[in-house]
Order: structure tokens, then sequence, then C-alpha cells
């Protein structure tokens, strides 16, 4: 939960844009060290095998979707009231995004204690 508690605003809501941001930033540089960070944040465990294959198809499945349509990454970017980070690509923030609101709406990680 540590990842969450970080980007929770004062509202109480997680804003997955904020933990696609925290994921970039702290994650590590390659895809596969991103998943597993993101996961041990908010879960304490690392994804198992076909959570992994999952959630990796799903960031390939946007990235790509958002790398051929930018402007749709830069309107989802837009949703909300937080400050996206200038320095990060779009389309990337984008596709991380979708990773962090299928972690954030695992039944693991909304019932945890």
């Amino acid at each position: 939960m540590k990842i969450l508690l970080a980007s929770m605003p004062a509202t109480g809501h997680f804003n997955p844009i904020l933990v696609a941001a925290r994921i970039l930033k702290d994650g590590g540089n390659a895809p596969e060290a991103r998943i597993n960070w993101a996961w041990r944040q908010a879960l304490d465990r690392r994804p198992r095998p076909d959570e992994l294959t999952t959630t990796r198809t799903l960031l390939a499945k946007h990235l790509a979707e958002y790398r051929a349509d930018p402007k749709s990454a830069k309107a989802l970017l837009q949703v909300g009231t937080a400050s996206v980070p200038e320095k990060l690509d779009p389309p990337e923030l984008a596709a991380w995004t979708s990773v962090a609101r299928v972690i954030l709406n695992l039944h693991e990680t909304i019932t945890r204690n």
C-alpha cells in the first residue's frame, strides 16, 4: 500500500495517473521491473506468472494504442485535478495508467487489511 498512500490526495481516492507516474519514476527502467515494483507496493507481493503475463500484454496493447493516437493519451491524462508531470511521455504514462487502474481495482487490493 506504500505506493497508494503516497498517491492519495486529500479526497481519499487514489489517482491512477499519479500511481502510474510513481511507477515510471521509482519502478526501474524495464517494464517487468516496473510491474513487479507496482505489485509489491500495492499488494506486498510479486505478481504470479499469469498475472505478470496478463499485465505485460495489457501494457503492450495500451502503449501501442496510445502511441498510435497520442491525442487520446493526452485526453486521458487531463481527467481529474492532479497535475501530470511534464517530463513523462504522455503515451507511456497513459499506458501505465491502465496498468495502475488494474492493480488498484484488484479484489486483493480493495479488500486488503
